[in-house]
C-alpha cells in the first residue's frame, strides 16, 4: 500500500511496507546523489572501497612514470629508484601495522606472510651493492608518505587498514605483471632484484585476496569510520601518483637509455 501526502514545497513521502522514501519534487538531482551514495554505503566494505576509490586509483596509474613501466620503458636505475622508494614506504608501514597487530580492527587485516620489507631488503642488495642503506635516498614525496603512515598510526590506528588495503592488494593484483615486464626489459633472471614481486608464503593468490576482502567486509565499523577508512584509500592512492610523478625524471633518463634498443628492434621488425 502507498501513502502520499505533498504539497507545492514539502518532499513526497512514499511508504512501501517498513521503507520511507523521500522525494523532493524541487530537487530532483539532489535525491538522486542520495539513492546513490545509499546504494555505495550498503555495498559490502571490500566492494565499497575498491568502488569509491577506483578513480583514484586510475589516477595514480595514470603517470608517465607508470605507463613507461607498462611499456617496457625502464632501465636499471630508475627501476632500482623505484623499488627504494618502495623500500622506505614499506618499511614504515609495516613497522606501525606489526605495531598494531592486536587492535581490534587492524589486526583483521594484519598478515606476517605479505610482509614485503625483508624481500626488498634483498632487492636493494642486489640492486645497489652491499653499501645500498647509504644509497637509497629520502625525497620529499617519500618523506610525505611515510609522515602520514606515522601520523595515522598515532592518531588514528584504523586508518592503517587503508595503507594495507591500498599496498598489498595491489602488489598481489599486478606485481606479477611488472616483474615480467622487468625481466624482458632489464634482462633478469631468476629471483634477484623481483623478490618484492613473490609472495613466496602465498600459495594461491586469488584465493588469498578473497580472504582479505572477507576479513574487510567483517569489521566492525560503522557509517563515519567505513567513510574515513574509504577517504584514507583515497589519499594513499594520491600519495603512490606523487611518488610516481616524484619518478618522471628517471623515467625521461630511461627513455634516452631505451631508444636504441626500441629503434633495433623496429629495424629487425
Amino acid at each position: 500500500m502507498k501513502n502520499y501526502e505533498h504539497s507545492n514545497t514539502e518532499p513526497v513521502v512514499v511508504m512501501q511496507g517498513a521503507v520511507t522514501v523521500s522525494i523532493d519534487p524541487q530537487n530532483p538531482k539532489k535525491e538522486a546523489v542520495r539513492e546513490k551514495a545509499d546504494a555505495v554505503e550498503a555495498l559490502p566494505f571490500a566492494q565499497r572501497i575498491r568502488k569509491e576509490t577506483a578513480q583514484a586509483h586510475r589516477l595514480a596509474e595514470s603517470t608517465n612514470f607508470v605507463k613507461g613501466i607498462l611499456r617496457g620503458v625502464m632501465d636499471m636505475e630508475s627501476f632500482a629508484n623505484m623499488q627504494a622508494g618502495m623500500y622506505l614506504v614499506y618499511e614504515a608501514m609495516e613497522a606501525e601495522l606489526e605495531r598494531h597487530r592486536d587492535h581490534p580492527v587492524v589486526g583483521q587485516v594484519y598478515f606476517a606472510e605479505l610482509r614485503r620489507r625483508e624481500v626488498l631488503e634483498q632487492d636493494m642488495q642486489f640492486l645497489y651493492g652491499d653499501d645500498w642503506r647509504e644509497q637509497v635516498r629520502m625525497t620529499p614525496m617519500r618523506r610525505k608518505y611515510i609522515d602520514r603512515i606515522r601520523e595515522v598510526s598515532e592518531q588514528d590506528p584504523e586508518l592503517l587498514v587503508a595503507h594495507s588495503y591500498t599496498r598489498y592488494l595491489g602488489d598481489l593484483s599486478g606485481g606479477q605483471v611488472i616483474a615480467k615486464i622487468a625481466r624482458r626489459s632489464l634482462g633478469l633472471s631468476g629471483p634477484d632484484g623481483l623478490r618484492f614481486f613473490e609472495f613466496e608464503q602465498i600459495e594461491d593468490g586469488k584465493a588469498f585476496k578473497e580472504e582479505y576482502r572477507s576479513r574487510l567486509n567483517q569489521l566492525e565499523l560503522d557509517e563515519i569510520r567505513s567513510q574515513a577508512i574509504v577517504e584514507e584509500a583515497k589519499q594513499v592512492f594520491a600519495l603512490n601518483q606523487s611518488l610516481f610523478e616524484e619518478l618522471e625524471g628517471s623515467w625521461i633518463r630511461a627513455i634516452a637509455n631505451c631508444l636504441p634498443r626500441i629503434f633495433n628492434r623496429n629495424q629487425r621488425a
